[in-house]
């Protein structure tokens, strides 16, 4: 993979981590700082703790798609499908900086889910 296009898709996903990273955070101390009143407020409370704990367990999955493709970077096996072993196509991986499988490889695993 061209070197250029490889530092662009590491910052890419650098920064992404961060952002996930703070929006963790920030939901994390909403979920802290949220104190109902009555038996109405309570109810809603619960409600959103729910949903801002769903949040961040979807930024935490985020989080670790995000570290294996960066790991995989460090390893020089980024860019190549877990699944044939076949570069995985660019505009993928720019599209989604996070991919393990090539196109054809992700269709044919979806395809038997």
């Amino acid at each position: 993979m061209d070197e250029k296009i490889l530092n662009e898709l590491k910052s890419r996903l650098i920064y992404l981590r961060s952002e996930i990273q703070q929006r963790i955070k920030d939901n994390s101390d909403r979920v802290k700082s949220f104190e109902g009143g009555d038996e109405g407020d309570f109810s809603n409370s619960i409600s959103y703790k729910d949903l801002t704990y769903n949040l961040i367990e979807k930024d935490r999955a985020q989080l670790i798609e995000i570290e294996e493709a960066l790991y995989r970077m460090e390893n020089n096996t980024y860019g190549i499908c877990e699944r044939c072993k076949e570069p995985i196509e660019i505009e993928r991986l720019k599209a989604k900086p996070t991919a393990k499988y090539c196109a054809k490889c992700k269709h044919i695993i979806e395809s038997h889910r």
